[in-house]
């Protein structure tokens, strides 16, 4: 029966391919190409560059290598948990795999193969490069390339195995969309506390190279008790030309087989009890008195932000743009002002140009996301919208009231405080929030127009 549904999901991914599906991926295939590309080629420069360094230079090579795979071990692992909780829990299929006269054994096999796929293939397929250029740098011989495959394929299948056992827990002791959402704040904020321990460590004049490597240096990571580490172990001899020991690879084949055998177990054990507890939507009820419903012209306004309070599912969404703009403020703050300002008389108003075109990312990146979308947001129920006496002139001017107020907020927030890091006063800092002002205004009705143009009223994620 396991093999009965696998062949039905691969045959669903074969008629997926068709040639008006490939035209449309191909924007993305192409993009997906050149990321790739860029990976291998920028991994080659420098592992080159710290080829000419000598015996410091391989030191600094195996320690990139080594954060690398501690990096890509913690993100297969968030990717993972997040992974397993919808496909386990929350995939559309769930309803009727339950309806048949299917073993939970069976169910829980194929979910957890939908899951190992889903959460790992990007991984996979962009940290080949990186393994790649290490080879073709090293000389390497062919084994090396079968051996760091087969390596981090065990390490791919160890953090399926204790993520999917997490993901179990998580839904027996929490419910399963507030697991999802709490995983991706906590995700959100062990980034950035990578982020700033990094800039932090970072020396803050790049005249110095031999400094950023002595920094880089200082980063631990070779710890017996990290499956990075052991992988890296396994595939150095073979990089080198030496022989290889035994010992990380017996580690990589008894972890992954340990705990995926202990996803199994957990998953069979708590799987029929936790989907019993899945509801189809949180019963969350705020009454309102009466005289405290808006007047029409807002209504539809106050109705959209009741259902941004409501919706938790959005809410990973501001965290992340939160998230961008600490980092953007950030880098602003950490920058070489005093010497930039030595490089030219017109320094000074570069650097405004600048912060402009770097909110104007920001903006569009937050218009996209939240105004962009909201037309389609209302979902099936947009009859409710049409139905109701209002014109839709209203509709869209209440959508574009909704974005445009707090987009415009967060831009000339950007705006005003990195001018004040920037030291910007008199008609320069006027002139630069007016341009953010009705630049914000500009791409608001932009986001909502073309949104309310090109609708997606059928979707599975917003």
């Amino acid at each position: 029966m396991f093999f009965l549904f696998i062949r039905q999901k691969i045959l669903m991914m074969r008629n997926s391919f068709t040639f008006s599906g490939l035209m449309k991926r191909l924007p993305f295939i192409a993009l997906g190409v050149g990321f790739w590309l860029l990976l291998y080629f920028g991994t080659c420069k420098g592992l080159s560059f710290l080829s000419g360094i000598g015996t410091f230079g391989e030191v600094l090579s195996e320690r990139l290598l080594s954060v690398v795979l501690l990096v890509i071990a913690g993100f297969l692992l968030l990717s993972t948990i997040v992974t397993s909780l919808s496909t386990f829990y929350l995939s559309g299929d769930i309803p009727f795999l339950l309806a048949n006269p299917l073993e939970t054994r069976d169910i829980v096999r194929l979910k957890t193969f939908e899951s190992v796929l889903l959460s790992s293939w990007t991984v996979v397929l962009f940290t080949e490069p990186v393994f790649l250029a290490y080879g073709v740098s090293y000389h390497a011989a062919a084994v090396y390339y079968a051996v760091s495959l087969f390596a981090f394929l065990l390490l791919v299948l160890m953090a399926a195995g204790i993520g999917m056992t997490a993901a179990h827990l998580l839904a027996k002791y929490l419910p399963v969309r507030r697991s999802r959402e709490i995983l991706l704040g906590l995700g959100l904020v062990l980034f950035l506390f990578f982020y700033f321990a990094i800039k932090s460590n970072l020396p803050e004049g790049y005249g110095y190279p031999e400094d950023f490597l002595k920094t880089f240096a200082l980063f631990r990571t070779d710890s017996l008790l990290l499956p990075g580490y052991w992988v890296m172990k396994t595939i150095l001899p073979f990089l080198k030309g030496r022989t290889p020991d035994v010992l990380y690879v017996m580690l990589l084949l008894c972890g992954s087989s340990f705990f995926l055998f202990a996803a199994q177990i957990v998953g069979r054990r708590f799987y029929g009890g936790n989907v019993e507890k899945i509801r189809p939507s949180d019963d969350i009820r705020s009454p309102l008195r009466e005289g405290s419903y808006p007047r029409p012209a807002f209504a539809l306004l106050f109705k959209d932000l009741r259902i941004f309070f409501r919706d938790a599912g959005q809410w990973p969404q501001v965290f992340i743009i939160c998230a961008l703009v600490m980092v953007y403020i950030y880098n602003f703050k950490s920058a070489p002002l005093d010497a930039i300002m030595t490089l030219s008389p017109f320094a000074k108003e570069i650097l405004v140009l600048a912060n402009l075109f770097m909110a104007g990312l920001v903006l569009a990146a937050m218009a996209a996301r939240f105004l962009f979308t909201s037309v389609s947001f209302e979902g099936r129920a947009f009859w409710v919208v049409r139905s109701a006496p209002l014109s839709p002139r209203k509709f869209l001017w209440s959508k574009f009231l909704y974005g445009c107020i707090p987009l415009t907020g967060v831009v000339l927030f950007l705006v005003s405080l990195t001018n004040h890091i920037l030291k910007i006063s008199g008609p320069l800092l006027l002139l630069s929030e007016a341009t953010a002002f009705f630049l914000s205004l500009s791409v608001s009705g932009l986001a909502a127009g073309l949104g309310a143009a090109f609708p997606k009223f059928e979707y599975e994620n917003i």
